[in-house]
């Protein structure tokens, strides 16, 4: 699979920072996340501060995980290369000079969050949205169509615990469903698959289930049993690193539509898949695509090809989220979010919590840039390391 070159990710022609301000918060999560990649209790994520001559301050998140393997670098490896190579680089040599070098060492969700606060900077000052950039990257819909956006969020509850009991699987998914959840998905691997299906399809009747692998499956044998409960689709099952022609075959046997996640390193990739007519689900993360443009495209590569699309989650904190969120309100995302509330992963958020509405659809932040921007009480409480840099 071919990989993402700088030159992928769109990037704004907005003003060079004045200084770039790097934080590394912790905060304790409500409840353990557990997957087939591995479980964090602590969300060690590091916020970037781009401010312009003028004092305008935009604000990016780099929502890594604390091991490599997933779909970015760790969080370590991110502060590192933050805060030592890519920021140096930015001041000298501007965003696309250090877009490829994030790139070339393997910091893409780094590149990710320095674009994205670059972006948020530039968005404030003009007292833009987001949300308005996004929609203005989409081609001209027929007969000159203004895209129309979602102002609220249908959501799919997805539950983290990987090796619970059937019996909490199902009461997890009944509390998801009643609180207003359009689907549900839990993760799962091998041996901890269809007993925990079969009790959550039992206590949600008919509303949409799927399933998340995390690419833990070797091929079509392990999951054959998975393959025969009717989900609504099954996210990557397999390994990432597959070449398109065997997903392709894969795919073609499978009686469950195919999502891919981690396998989609780059909306080089999402157009490989698409070709290759290797998927039918395309999961959007924009820390894994290069930012929220980046993510932008991607939802119109995959739903120009009339593909299912959603935008997935990476237990960002309210900046990331708030972002992720714009991205999921664009018109070609068709399939429930998995981006959740503040409420549901953290006590306090870092910023103004994203919320829910009675329905239970995630409300779009609004405002300019991403809508959301860190309170400083709450940075002064959970900042456990910083960087300026000017």
């Amino acid at each position: 699979m071919s990989g993402l070159a700088g030159s992928d990710i769109p990037l704004v022609s907005g003003g060079a920072p004045a200084e770039i301000r790097f934080l590394r918060v912790n905060l304790p999560l409500l409840h353990q996340h557990s997957a087939a990649h591995g479980t964090e209790q602590i969300r060690d994520v590091i916020l970037v501060s781009w401010q312009l001559s003028d004092g305008t301050v935009g604000w990016g998140e780099c929502p890594t995980l604390s091991s490599d393997g997933y779909v970015t670098e760790s969080t370590q490896r991110a502060w590192v290369g933050l805060t030592t190579q890519l920021g140096p680089v930015v001041l000298r040599s501007g965003l696309a000079t250090a877009t490829n070098s994030a790139v070339s060492a393997g910091l893409i969700a780094s590149a990710a969050a320095l674009a994205d606060a670059s972006l948020d900077a530039q968005l404030h000052s003009e007292g833009r949205s987001l949300l308005e950039e996004l929609l203005s990257l989409s081609s001209s819909p027929p007969r000159g169509e203004r895209p129309i956006a979602k102002q609220a969020l249908s959501r799919c509850a997805v539950i983290a615990d990987l090796g619970a009991s059937p019996r909490k699987l199902a009461e997890l998914a009944s509390k998801a469903a009643e609180g207003g959840a359009a689907m549900v998905k839990i993760k799962i691997a091998p041996g901890h698959d269809v007993e925990g299906l079969l009790a959550v399809r039992a206590a949600i009747g008919d509303l949409p289930l799927a399933a998340d692998a995390n690419g833990s499956y070797a091929g079509l044998s392990e999951i054959q049993a998975v393959d025969t409960l009717g989900l609504d689709f099954l996210e990557q099952p397999f390994p990432a690193g597959l070449p398109w022609e065997e997903l392709a075959r894969l795919r073609s046997s499978m009686r469950t539509p195919l999502a891919l996640d981690e396998s989609l390193s780059s909306i080089e990739a999402v157009k490989s898949a698409v070709l290759a007519e290797a998927v039918d689900v395309v999961s959007v993360k924009p820390a894994r695509l290069g930012g929220m443009r980046a993510a932008a495209l991607a939802v119109e590569t995959a739903s120009s090809a009339g593909l299912g699309v959603f935008v997935g989650g990476m237990l960002e904190l309210g900046i990331g989220r708030a972002g992720a969120a714009a991205v999921a309100a664009l018109p070609g995302c068709n399939l429930p979010t998995d981006l959740g509330p503040s409420q549901q992963y953290v006590e306090t958020d870092i910023c103004d919590p994203i919320n829910v509405n009675p329905a239970g659809e995630l409300i779009l932040p609004t405002g300019p840039g991403n809508g959301r921007v860190p309170r400083e009480e709450q940075l002064q409480q959970f900042c456990v390391d910083e960087v300026l840099l000017n």
